[in-house]
């Protein structure tokens, strides 16, 4: 089973959005009620969304060692995932923090298939920290702004 750590001292900003406007890369955090969560708390690299399982994918920061979160956007920005600190292609009051994979709104030749595989799936602490979550159980849902140097991005 894999450790839950507090990493919400990642985040710089947060601002409301709704499900359906969600883009894979962004840094999500929600409320979630299920009964025998570990995480009521998430702080989400969002990847995938199933519109039929209503199920929202991705990393959950928490079960990563804060040391390895580091590493995590070390291997993402030398696999050429492009991150974007000042992004706002939904018009929201805020820019926010998104890693550039490929959505309908913006192409990147980083696709979810290739995250995963070529970096989730590469490291066990990864795999173990990437989740499902049901959106009716999910409320609160906010995109959030992280601080570039606790995650050992430059601020350039």
């Amino acid at each position: 089973m894999a450790s839950r750590y507090n990493n919400r001292k990642i985040i710089l900003s947060e601002q409301t959005l709704p499900v359906g406007k969600l883009l894979p890369g962004m840094i999500v955090t929600f409320n979630y009620s299920e009964s025998g969560v570990k995480d009521p708390r998430p702080v989400l690299l969002f990847l995938h969304r199933d519109r039929e399982t209503n199920l929202l994918e991705g990393l959950n920061i928490n079960y990563i060692n804060p040391s390895k979160v580091k590493k995590l956007f070390q291997v993402i920005e030398f696999k050429k995932g492009k991150v974007e600190s000042d992004e706002n292609l939904l018009s929201l009051k805020e820019n926010y923090f998104r890693i550039q994979i490929a959505n309908p709104k913006k192409r990147s030749p980083l696709t979810t298939k290739r995250f995963y595989s070529g970096i989730v799936a590469g490291d066990i602490a990864f795999k173990q920290a990437y989740r499902s979550y049901k959106t009716t159980k999910l409320t609160a849902l906010k995109v959030t702004n992280i601080k570039l140097d606790m995650v050992g991005l430059d601020e350039n």
